[in-house]
Order: C-alpha cells, then structure tokens, then sequence
C-alpha cells in the first residue's frame, strides 16, 4: 500500500506523461533558407513554413551531420560568389545553423555552445548534403529567388 500512495504522489508531483510531453521541445514554426551568393549584397533568402518540410529538413540535416565524416572547418572557406545555403530556425539563437556546399555541410551553434561543452563548429563530408543542396536549390528555383545564372553557378561548384 505505501509504494502506491509514493507513486501516486510522484505522479502528482511531476505530472506524469502529459507534463513530459508538454516540455519536449516544439518544432520550429520557421526555418529561413539564404543562398549566399552574392558578396556585397543581400542574399536572397526564403522562409519555409510547412511543418511537414520543416520536419524533413531537420531529420536531413541532423542525418547528414551524424553520418558524415568528419573534415576541417577550413572545407567551407568563403570565396568570391557561391558559398553555399544557410539554413536556421527563424527566432531560436540556440538552435544550430546549418551550411552546405556540395559535399560538405557545417553545423554552427551560434549561442550556448560553450556551455553546452559542445563544440561551436561542426564540419562533416557527406553524400546526403549535395541531395539536400540539390533539394533546397530546386526550391528556390521553384520560389524564383534565385537568377538562371545564379543557379547555374551554385549547381557547377567545385566542391561537389
């Protein structure tokens, strides 16, 4: 009899499953997508907000990010012109924010980072990035952010 009374009194006092699934973190509502391209100017940027896409973006990220092999951060070294697709929550700091180029996707955590103990910069080679590259250019072709040329140039890039 008392392990019941003690258990309906932890539930009580945690609130059982629904106040679990009350804390887990939500989706983002937003994820804006820029296609650097352009150095001087604004880059032409986008915002997804189809919480299906969202979902599948993040699981192809997060994806690439774990099952990739780990290169220097000096692999994504900006040059004049194409630099690649940033891709972050729209109004969470804390979330990391994701570039791909080709092969190569890095991961930055832009808040917390060090509190967290983990690292500020991830790099990773993966043949998942140029499909989400190749997927996020498509969209913005779709969109019509980006120029022919423009696209012509991001989609011709060495790093792939």
């Amino acid at each position: 009899m008392k392990a019941w009374a003690i258990c309906v009194l932890l539930l009580s006092l945690f609130g059982g499953p629904a106040a679990w699934a009350q804390n887990a973190p939500a989706a983002p509502s937003a994820l804006r997508v820029t296609y650097l391209v352009y150095s001087g100017r604004p880059n032409p940027t986008l915002t997804i907000t189809d919480a299906k896409t969202i979902r599948s973006l993040q699981a192809q990220l997060s994806g690439a990010l774990a099952t990739g092999a780990g290169v220097g951060s000096t692999e994504l070294q900006p040059v004049l012109g194409y630099n690649g697709i940033r891709v972050e929550v729209v109004g969470a700091e804390a979330e990391p924010e994701y570039t791909v180029k080709g092969r190569f996707l890095r991961s930055e955590h832009r808040l917390g980072a060090a509190k967290a103990g983990t690292p500020a910069v991830i790099a990773r080679s993966s043949t998942s990035a140029s499909q989400i590259e190749a997927q996020l250019l498509k969209l913005a072709e779709q969109q019509g952010v980006l120029s022919a040329p423009a696209l012509a140039a991001a989609r011709k890039t060495p790093a792939k």
